[in-house]
């Protein structure tokens, strides 16, 4: 009797060892899961590095526009500083400049998921304003990429056959335009599609930005996830014109308001858009509720992709963790009562 009670000893303390084993080895998996999850602040801190996307060597004529492109990778919370090498001062940081300069301006947005792009435009050239410049990244060991600028004394050549046309005056050609259309009455969850025509001075703008409200719209914002689309095109007639096209997926009443459209050249043009609810009586008639609406239901929105795989592998660990702990207990139970 007593090797028997040794034994169910020996035995219940073996099932103790299994069971912290397999705690152990949950909370390991648990804590791997979050550093997967937590990866994304890791790769934030990376080395950030410039990505060459333009020429370092640009000539240009008197009067024309330029731009100086400057793009990074992996920017993170760092700034971006332009200057001229033979001046003592910045000429940006940030996207504000140091000292307001009427042709200088700074386009910033994002391109890609970890780029930048930090370009620096210059309108109405002269030849004071040739020589090299550099886009710094202000961290530890300053990164600098240089960019050389020669500005010709003379205009821009006219084209055979132009000077048969009056020429206009500096005032008109000094003018650019914008025009904005688009659809202002849309239904809840449907399509919003807005056009913005916008015409340089010389050339077309270099870029068009879109406002909602006075906040600048990019895919980085999480409003706008898996829904929003900018698409840019330059028509090869006239030359001088940027089309840029907003759309927006499955909109809701956050996405009425006022949107504003403003080019490189600082023009702008805006318009309201208005959300019609009249999706609640389209649910009423179908009586569908919990169900997708047009390929969306904000009930049903649980996040990205990649989110919800972290989601069912948590789940499924925790489930498999719970039944071998049960499993295990439920033994230890039996082995008690049996020892009694």
């Amino acid at each position: 009797m007593e090797l028997q009670r040794l034994f169910y000893r020996y035995y219940v303390l073996f099932f103790w060892i299994i069971l912290d084993c397999s705690l152990s080895i949950g909370l390991s998996r648990k804590k791997t899961s979050l550093k997967k999850v937590s990866g994304r602040t890791v790769r934030r801190q990376t080395i950030p590095e410039f990505v060459q996307i333009g020429r370092r060597d640009i000539t240009v004529h008197r009067g024309e526009t330029v731009v100086l492109k400057c793009a990074i990778k992996n920017l993170g919370p760092r700034e971006v500083v332009w200057r001229k090498v033979s001046e003592a001062f910045p000429l940006s940081i940030g996207t504000h400049m140091y000292a307001p300069v009427d042709e200088m301006s700074i386009d910033f947005r994002r391109s890609g998921k970890y780029k930048t792009r930090w370009d620096l435009i210059i309108k109405r050239t002269e030849p004071r304003h040739s020589g090299k410049y550099e886009c710094q990244i202000v961290t530890k060991g300053l990164k600098i990429y240089h960019i050389n600028l020669t500005v010709l004394p003379t205009p821009k050549p006219q084209r055979k056959g132009q000077e048969k046309y009056p020429s206009k005056s500096v005032e008109e050609e000094a003018k650019g335009a914008i025009q904005i259309n688009g659809t202002v009455f849309i239904n809840m969850y449907q399509k919003l599609n807005l056009t913005c025509n916008a015409t340089g001075v010389t050339r077309a703008p270099a870029a068009v930005d879109w406002f909602h409200d006075g906040h600048i719209i990019n895919s980085s914002d999480k409003k706008y996830a898996n829904r929003l689309m900018i698409l840019n095109k330059v028509p090869e007639i006239p030359g001088r014109s940027l089309i840029s096209t907003l759309i927006v997926e499955r909109c809701t009443d956050a996405d009425k308001g006022n949107y504003v459209c403003r080019s490189s050249d600082l023009d702008t043009t805006s318009i309201t858009v208005h959300i019609l609810s009249v999706v609640k009586d389209v649910e009423k008639r179908n009586d569908n509720k919990g169900k997708k609406f047009d390929g969306y239901s904000p009930k049903n929105d649980t996040g990205s992709p990649e989110l919800q795989q972290n989601r069912v592998k948590g789940n499924n660990s925790t489930r498999q963790l719970h039944s071998t702990s049960v499993f295990l207990v439920t033994v230890l139970i039996g082995l008690i009562s049996a020892i009694r």
